[in-house]
């Protein structure tokens, strides 16, 4: 480590120590002492406060802008490299495609063992048809691990900027022309993507679940590098689905010895084939790269996890992986890298040491438990407010997910047992962190010629090679292999290749189409068989609503007769009643129209008499 690293470390932990003091004296003057509520704000402000932290960083991060006069260009300037111990499943065609309609220089695929080589020739001449201009290249190694392929592939990388990605990943339209945007800096090595696993229709509860939960786990992921990288250039890893990264830093000299011998706990383990991007990683700080990260819409990196079979296994296999990657690749770069104390100083906290003490399922019961040993804890509403608390902050990373994918929100609560119960996959991956098995993949059953370790079969191949045409190159099998320059082999394994993609697209097929289409079907029938039994209970019960009903008509035909003579009495008396109301109505009618016809004329009063005139007699009233 320089001077001028020693410096930043020594100025960084003075800077972290003054913080625990500040926190200290804090919390003491709050507390008044109570031991319960001191320890409750200790873990209460190291589990969330990074995570106000990020949640402010994660809404202040800017994509890298548009160049006017871009660097680099995807037809001249990349080369993907495609490592694949799958090449029948269809997910590697599509991987391909994806990866060939962006146009690069390259595009080398590295397998595994003959058989495999053998398979993936169709898809690479199908590919050189389509897209003339790419130059293919397809090679493989004679041990199944990542690295040794990847390590196979440097050799023929001649362009400036190299992309590695999985066989399983799919790009968007104008995905590569954003990623080479981060490179315009001179100083940034390494470029990491927006990570978004492929949401599948079709599938059942059980697989919705699963599906549901691989998602989710990226999309965590997904925030806090987004977060990580804004507040300091630091994030925990750039995954290896697909990254970018500049040509020299691989060919660097002291790159691929160390990538494809890695050995941990003191030499003790190893060499590691997992872990691969996390040495890419550590490797780029501390050679004095910078990481960028670039989250957009139009960087986004489509996967596929949480639907291979059998489920459960498969997906928990590669918890496994990834948590047993963390104690490993975290505490190498806190105790045996220790960059990160210098270049990284936020990191340190909200990714390394965090990382290693987050157990969701002890720190969320040592938080109640505290808080309710504390005065704090005034009644059950300041206790139920601290649930409400940590349920509300578990949706916080997760929220993009369940706004593109509202359907999934009844799920949640799996989402939230699952990370409670990823604690105890943590504590057990602890326990097992010696295993650098590639757990989620058979990677024992692929057939390759143990003869040869993967180093002494990449040197020979790369002499010997031939072409397709002058755009693409094949490297030939080995000469000891029996389909060498054979005239009819090779047409074998081509179409034995195709047969195995019909198997796996059969399979899928019935997986992914059939199978749920048949398990919906059978509900179906059992609840129609169901309601055709209450159907019957249904006409069961109108046959005796009937008699029941007739019964009683009946009995009031009886009683309407038995009563009849009452009831004519009645109606006479009614109708009696009603003549009478109706001439009393006529005579009152023709009372009132009598009175209304008397007009009484209107005369003005007597003048008095004049004198020699009689007086005037009295008018006549005219009915």
């Amino acid at each position: 480590m320089a001077a001028t690293d020693k410096l930043s470390v020594l100025l960084n932990l003075v800077v972290m120590a003054s913080v625990l003091v500040y926190f200290d004296k804090v919390f003491v003057l709050i507390t008044a002492r109570d031991t319960h509520l001191y320890w409750f704000l200790v873990l209460f402000a190291w589990r969330y406060l990074r995570l106000v932290v990020n949640l402010v960083a994660f809404w202040h991060y800017k994509p890298s802008p548009k160049p006017n006069k871009p660097t680099y260009f995807a037809t001249k300037d990349v080369t993907a490299v495609i490592p694949t111990v799958d090449p029948a499943r269809g997910w590697f065609h599509e991987t391909l495609e994806s990866c060939a309609q962006q146009g690069p220089a390259k595009i080398i695929v590295i397998t595994a063992g003959d058989e495999l080589f053998d398979q993936t020739i169709p898809f690479i001449r199908e590919a050189e048809k389509k897209y003339p201009n790419i130059e293919f290249v397809v090679d493989r190694t004679q041990v199944a691990n990542k690295r040794e392929q990847v390590a196979l592939a440097v050799e023929d990388i001649d362009t400036a900027i190299t992309v590695l990605l999985d066989d399983h990943v799919f790009w968007g339209p104008r995905f590569l022309e954003t990623v080479l945007r981060a490179f315009e800096a001179p100083d940034v090595g390494l470029v990491g993507t927006n990570k978004r696993v492929r949401r599948h229709d079709g599938l059942g509860l059980w697989a919705r679940i699963w599906n549901m939960l691989g998602a989710t786990y990226l999309c965590r992921h997904n925030f806090e590098i987004r977060a990580t990288n804004t507040v300091d250039g630091g994030v925990f890893v750039v995954s290896g689905r697909t990254c970018a990264i500049r040509t020299e830093i691989l060919q660097h000299p002291d790159f691929l010895p160390g990538y494809t011998n890695e050995r941990f706990f003191f030499g003790l383990f190893g060499p590691l084939n997992p872990d691969d991007d996390n040495y890419c990683t550590r490797f780029v700080v501390r050679n004095g790269w910078k990481i960028r990260i670039e989250y957009s819409e139009d960087s986004v990196m489509e996967t596929v996890l949480g639907v291979e079979s059998p489920l459960y296994t498969k997906f928990l296999g590669q918890c496994q992986r990834w948590v047993r990657t963390t104690w490993r690749s975290n505490i190498c770069s806190l105790v045996t890298d220790r960059t990160v104390w210098a270049s990284q100083p936020y990191c340190v906290y909200a990714v390394y040491l965090t990382s290693l003490t987050n157990f969701a399922a002890v720190t969320d019961s040592l938080l109640l438990y505290l808080f309710a040993r504390s005065p704090a804890c005034v009644s059950p509403a300041a206790l139920a407010a601290l649930v409400g608390w940590m349920l509300l902050t578990k949706t916080v990373k997760v929220f993009d997910y369940f706004r593109r994918h509202p359907r999934d929100i009844p799920l949640f609560p799996f989402y939230v047992l699952f990370a409670y119960f990823h604690s105890f996959i943590k504590l057990w991956a602890l326990f097992t962190f010696w295993d650098c098995t590639w757990s989620g993949r058979a990677l024992d059953k692929i057939k390759v010629d143990p003869s040869e370790d993967g180093r002494s079969r990449r040197s020979s191949a790369s002499t010997t090679r031939g072409s397709h045409n002058n755009n693409s190159k094949r490297r030939s099998p080995n000469p000891s292999s029996s389909s060498y320059n054979h005239p009819h082999l090779s047409a074998l394994h081509a179409i034995h290749a195709r047969i195995s993609a019909l198997h796996a697209q059969h399979d899928r097929h019935i997986g992914a189409y059939q199978q749920p289409v048949l398990e919906q079907l059978k509900a179906l029938n059992e609840d129609l068989v169901r309601l055709r039994a209450g159907q019957g209970a249904i006409g069961e019960n109108q046959e005796a609503i009937r008699a029941e009903m007739e019964q009683v008509v009946a009995l009031v035909g009886e009683v309407t007769g038995a009563m009849a003579g009452e009831g004519d009495i009645a109606e006479g008396m009614s109708r009696l009643d009603g003549a009478v109301a109706a001439v009393e109505e006529k005579c009152k009618a023709w009372s009132s129209r009598a009175v209304e016809g008397v007009q009484l004329p209107r005369t003005p009063p007597p003048s008095p008499p004049r004198d020699g005139e009689p007086q005037a007699g009295k008018a006549r009233v005219s009915v």
